[in-house]
Parts: structure tokens; C-alpha cells; sequence
């Protein structure tokens, strides 16, 4: 049984996140990793690679090298996330092999599964450049998205509205339907948003967009 015990710096940054500080998910996810054998996650790579670059690929391998190494599904999920994301970082980022070695393993990755990982990275690296030049990473594809919009005009307490449009609020009812990329199936999820919770959403995304652009500014200078 192995046991990792890794200190961060403050502000450490990363070259396949593109000099910025890596993401919680991916250091708490990338123990997963250590679980599989060297010779599997370079066949997990190889694999991955193939789906990056649109080829075909076999998800069923991919799920029974991982299910082998007594992954769990979602431990399984977050592997393949961990590994999709160090895999487009690297060729986004240009990362040279050395580097991309020594940051692998200070997220606590074993010498032996970083290097496969690495080398198969490394064969493909002049094709995964072409292909994430411009590529957005995505657990998941948006396929459609229904809606219906619901109208209050009275409440138990309120028979009569006094608001001067008639409605005392709103609701939007949203049914998005998406494709899992790591699962390979379609799915949809449901959820209804009040007026002023769409209001609050609307509010954050544009947080978002303001720090996402200064990020981008930032990478190019």
C-alpha cells in the first residue's frame, strides 16, 4: 500500500495548467492514478490520445483496465478526468518532458506511472498540439436544452396580486440534455430557477467571463 504525503508550496505554479496554480480537483483526484499499474496507464493514455485526437477508441478497454485495478466508477470518472486534463495541458501548453515529469510528481504521482504517462504523451506530442491549439476541455457536450417558463400570480396568503404586472414571480424549468464523454452515453438532467436566482446566475457568469479574460491576458504576456 503506497501513502503520499505532499507539501505545496503557496502560489505554486504549473506549466501544463498554463502557469497558474493547479486545480483542487485534479490534486486530490490524481491519487487515483497511483492505484493502476505503469504498463496500464500508458495503455490508458494511449487510449485517451486517441479519443483527443477523434480517432476511434475502445471506452469498454478503458473501463476494464481501470474496474481491473479496483477503481470504482467514479473513482474511474475522476481518473480519466485527472488524466484527459494533464494529457490537453501538456500539449496546450508545450510542456518539455522534464518539466511536465517533475510537476507530475509533485502532485504525488509515482516515478513509474509519471514516466509512462510522459512517454506516451510524448510520441503523440506534434499531433496533440495541432489538436488543442484551439480546444476546449470538456467532461461533458451540451445537446439540447427545453424550457418552460411558469408565472406566479397568487400564493396561499395572496388571493389577489397587487403587483402592477399581475405576476408575483417567475420560474424557468430546464431540461438539458448532454453527452457524457467519459461514460459515453447521453443524459439529461432537470432542475427549475426562480427569477431571482436566474438573476444571481446571470450575476456570477459574468464574474466568471471578467476573471477568465483576465486569466487569458495574463497567459499572453
Amino acid at each position: 500500500t503506497w501513502e503520499t504525503h505532499i507539501t505545496f508550496q503557496q502560489d505554486m505554479k504549473f506549466k501544463f495548467c498554463g502557469n497558474h496554480e493547479c486545480p483542487e480537483w485534479i490534486m486530490s483526484e490524481i491519487t487515483s492514478l497511483s492505484k493502476i499499474s505503469a504498463i496500464k496507464v500508458r495503455m490508458l493514455t494511449v487510449l485517451l490520445i486517441a479519443k483527443i485526437k477523434g480517432q476511434n477508441y475502445d471506452i469498454e478497454k478503458i473501463w476494464k483496465y481501470c474496474t481491473d485495478s479496483g477503481l470504482s466508477e467514479a473513482e474511474t470518472k475522476s481518473t480519466l478526468a485527472v488524466l484527459e486534463f494533464i494529457i490537453r495541458g501538456a500539449a496546450k501548453f508545450q510542456v518539455e518532458d522534464a518539466d511536465l515529469m517533475k510537476e507530475i510528481e509533485q502532485l504525488g504521482l509515482h516515478h513509474e506511472n509519471t514516466e509512462s504517462l510522459i512517454k506516451a504523451i510524448s510520441k503523440e506530442r506534434e499531433a496533440l498540439t495541432s489538436v488543442t491549439k484551439h480546444a476546449v476541455f470538456r467532461l461533458s457536450k451540451p445537446l439540447g436544452i427545453d424550457f418552460q417558463i411558469s408565472y406566479i400570480v397568487a400564493t396561499d396568503k395572496l388571493k389577489a396580486v397587487a403587483a402592477p404586472t399581475g405576476v408575483l414571480d417567475a420560474s424557468i424549468s430546464l431540461k438539458i440534455a448532454y453527452s457524457d464523454n467519459i461514460a459515453q452515453k447521453k443524459k439529461d438532467t432537470t432542475f427549475s430557477i426562480s427569477k431571482s436566482q436566474l438573476g444571481g446566475l446571470l450575476a456570477e457568469l459574468r464574474r466568471c467571463e471578467e476573471i477568465i479574460s483576465k486569466l487569458e491576458i495574463q497567459t499572453l504576456l
